[in-house]
């Protein structure tokens, strides 16, 4: 066999391999908010940032959960816009909680940040993206 024909066969098998489906995601991160993180230009907020990869369709779930001050979560699609954002998941609960579905496959980025600026402390992220059923 040839090397073009070689070459040929490893990179149609690459990109055929690179065309799959993104593997589900399940994640959880111990983060904390500090005065050294980056701050949103919107509000001056702290705030740390989280990447997975999700198909189109699949059910995304993003959860903060803080003792110490009140999150907010952003959550930004493969071409960079915000398609979705929450302070409270319920009156009195200042936890945060995004669920929808992927509009389009792709790498998806969470921003976990404080309601307010200068906000500090721990908190646990929660992050799930699987087929939807």
């Amino acid at each position: 066999m040839s090397a073009r024909i070689i070459a040929a066969i490893v990179l149609a098998g690459s990109v055929a391999l690179g065309c799959g489906s993104p593997d589900p995601v399940n994640q959880t991160h111990q983060g904390r908010l500090e005065e050294s993180d980056p701050r949103l230009e919107q509000d001056n907020s702290l705030y740390d940032e989280y990447k997975f990869r999700a198909a189109e369709g699949w059910n995304i779930t993003v959860a903060m959960n803080s003792g110490e001050f009140d999150t907010y979560l952003h959550l930004v699609d493969p071409d960079g816009n915000t398609i979705s954002q929450n302070d409270d998941i319920a009156a009195g609960n200042t936890n945060s909680q995004i669920t929808m579905a992927a509009p389009k496959g792709g790498e998806y980025t969470v921003i976990a940040n404080s309601l307010s600026q200068g906000e500090t402390g721990a908190y646990t992220l929660t992050i799930t993206a699987q087929p939807g059923q």
